[in-house]
C-alpha cells in the first residue's frame, strides 16, 4: 500500500466503474472496504449509463486531482440517430425524432472524422454547471431553460467501430471539458437529424488504460492496487531538479533555470527520483510550483497550499448528469 503522510495511505486506483452505479457510490464503497476514516476523491465524473476508467485519489493524491482531469481521455460510445432525448441519453424520454442518414461505412467514418479539432460546445442542460448558484440540472427537471456560454474543447480522434442503423458505435479521443452527449448532439446535427447516446464506456484516462482497470470483484486487497501519484501524471513532461533548486522550490520560491521549459505543468523529481510535485514555468522568474507533495523532508510551512474545494469528495451523484463525461 502506498503511504502517505504520516503513513497513511497514498495513491490512485484507477477503477472500473460498474454500469448503473454513481460515482459517488463508487467511492463511498470503496472507502467502506479500506476503512472510513480513509479520504478520497475523484473528478470526471460518469453518469450510471456510463462505465469504465474512473480515477479515484486517496491521500495526498486528491491534491492533483485537477491535473488528471486534465489529461486525455478515451471513450467508446453508442449513439441511436433518428432520436433525441430529454437528457440525451437514453435515460430520457424521446422528444423528437428525425431520418436515420442513408450512409455506407465508409461516408459514416468520413464524416467522423471530419470533426477532429477544436470546436465550442453548449454544455447541456442536465448537467451540474451552476447558473446564479443553481446547478443547471435542477433547472432542466422543472423544464426550465437558460442560455448557456459555449466552452472550448477538441477532439483528438474519431475512430468508427461498427455502423448498423441506427446505431453507431465508435470511439472519441479528447481533452478536458467534453460532454459527450452533446458532442453526439451536434454530430446529428451536422447530419441533419438527431440522436442520443445508448452507451459509453470510458477507456482511458491519461496513461491509465484499460490494461490497468481494477474492477469491484478485483479489490480485495485495496492498497495493492493504488497506483504512485505521479504514474498518474505521467502525461506530463519530467524535470529533475539539484538539492539547491529542491530547497528553493519547497520554501516557495522560484528557482531559476538556463534551459528553457516546455509551457504547463511539469512533473517535478530529485536527483534520487523522488517525485516532489508539479511545478511550472513563470516566465523571466523561473520555476514555481504548482502543487507539492507534503511528505517526509519536503514539508514545507511556506509551499503553496491545495484549495479546499480540490481533492475533496465528489458528492454529486451521476444521475444529476453532474460532470463532463
Amino acid at each position: 500500500m502506498p503511504p502517505g503522510p504520516a503513513g497513511g495511505i497514498d495513491g490512485v486506483l484507477p477503477f472500473d466503474k460498474p454500469l448503473g452505479w454513481t460515482s459517488n457510490q463508487a467511492l463511498q464503497r470503496i472507502r467502506k472496504q479500506m476503512g472510513s476514516e480513509v479520504r478520497g476523491g475523484y473528478l470526471g465524473t460518469l453518469d450510471p449509463l456510463a462505465s469504465g476508467l474512473l480515477p479515484i485519489a486517496f491521500g495526498t493524491a486528491r491534491r492533483f486531482l485537477p491535473y488528471f482531469l486534465a489529461s486525455p481521455k478515451l471513450y467508446r460510445v453508442e449513439a441511436i440517430l433518428g432520436q433525441k432525448t430529454a437528457t440525451g441519453d437514453r435515460e430520457g424520454d424521446v422528444m423528437a425524432q428525425g431520418p436515420v442518414p442513408d450512409l455506407g461505412f465508409a461516408e459514416m467514418a468520413s464524416g467522423l472524422a471530419g470533426r477532429v479539432g477544436e470546436s465550442l460546445q453548449i454544455p447541456p442542460m442536465f448537467s451540474a454547471i451552476k447558473q446564479h448558484g443553481v446547478p443547471l440540472y435542477r433547472l432542466a427537471r422543472r423544464k426550465i431553460e437558460v442560455e448557456r456560454p459555449p466552452r472550448p474543447i477538441e477532439v483528438f480522434r474519431i475512430s468508427l467501430l461498427e455502423w448498423i442503423p441506427p446505431k453507431a458505435c465508435f470511439e472519441l479521443e479528447c481533452g478536458a471539458g467534453v460532454y459527450v452527449r452533446s458532442w453526439v448532439e451536434d454530430w446529428a446535427g451536422s447530419l441533419g437529424t438527431v440522436a442520443h447516446v445508448s452507451g459509453l464506456r470510458r477507456l482511458r484516462v491519461g496513461c491509465f488504460g484499460e490494461e490497468d482497470l481494477v474492477g469491484w470483484e478485483d479489490l480485495e486487497p485495496v492498497g495493492s492496487r493504488l497506483r504512485p501519484v505521479d504514474e498518474a501524471l505521467s502525461y506530463l513532461p519530467r524535470l529533475e531538479l539539484d538539492p539547491a533548486e529542491v530547497n528553493r522550490l519547497i520554501r516557495g520560491q522560484r528557482v531559476g533555470l538556463s534551459a528553457p521549459l516546455p509551457q504547463g505543468p511539469l512533473r517535478l523529481y530529485d536527483r534520487a527520483g523522488a517525485f516532489l510535485g508539479l511545478g511550472t514555468d513563470s516566465g523571466p522568474d523561473g520555476l514555481r510550483s504548482l502543487r507539492l507533495c507534503p511528505t517526509g523532508s519536503r514539508i514545507s510551512e511556506t509551499a503553496p497550499k491545495a484549495d479546499s474545494r480540490e481533492g475533496a469528495e465528489d458528492p454529486g451523484p451521476l444521475c444529476e448528469k453532474g460532470a463532463g463525461e
